[in-house]
């Protein structure tokens, strides 16, 4: 655990060395973390994903990555992850409700229904919100989701979700505040979305509740 706190406080570091060593490999590996990270759900939560979208933009500021090639990389690595997971929900979803008699079946009928109202919402907002942005596609599989209404929603997803973070970095990757403490910024963006997953799940635990 005190490695991996020590890497995103100084994630910024890490970065610059591996550009500055392996200028190459950097961009693959860059690709590999955020394909992993939205293609498998249960690896979701050991990858940076946010951050690292941001932390990049600053390094792009350094002048070690070229922005545009590294945002057009990574919208593809993101889409390619998400549809990565959404054709494991279409292959695997409906025999695991099959297999594991203590699956919610309520639940898989709702998905059904529910994507077929908002999947386009859903795999938009999901971008910025941990773990859940490699859940959503796998879910969106699972119900049956339109292929190419996901395969559309899923490229505009990826877009706006790695345009816009690489870009903040990018236009503030200058300022020395920002630059000293990237690291920082990074554990304090990805608790920023965290606490936001926390309260929508908390809201709608709540909410179910008084319903019921």
């Amino acid at each position: 655990m005190g490695e991996l706190l020590d890497f995103f406080l100084h994630i910024d570091v890490s970065l610059r060395e591996a550009a500055l060593a392996y200028p190459v490999a950097t961009y693959g590996l860059l690709f590999a973390v955020i394909y992993t990270e939205t293609a498998f759900f249960p690896l979701a939560p050991f990858f940076p994903g946010d951050g690292l979208l941001f932390a990049v933009g600053v390094l792009a500021a350094g002048g070690l990555i070229h922005p545009l090639i590294i945002i057009a990389l990574l919208i593809v690595a993101a889409s390619l992850g998400a549809w990565t997971g959404y054709r494991l929900g279409r292959q695997f979803g409906a025999a695991m409700f099959k297999r594991f008699e203590w699956l919610d079946k309520r639940a898989y009928t709702r998905s059904h229904a529910f994507y077929r109202k908002f999947g386009a919402t859903a795999l938009i907002t999901s971008r910025f919100l941990p773990i859940v942005k490699a859940l959503v596609p796998f879910v969106a599989g699972v119900a049956k989701m339109e292929r190419v209404r996901f395969a559309r929603y899923n490229v505009l997803s990826a877009c706006l979700w790695v345009a816009s973070l690489v870009s903040v970095g990018y236009f503030l990757g200058n300022v020395p505040f920002i630059r000293d403490h990237t690291g920082l910024l990074v554990i304090g963006l990805a608790a920023v979305f965290i606490t936001g997953l926390g309260i929508t799940v908390v809201t709608k635990l709540v909410r179910g509740r008084q319903v019921s």
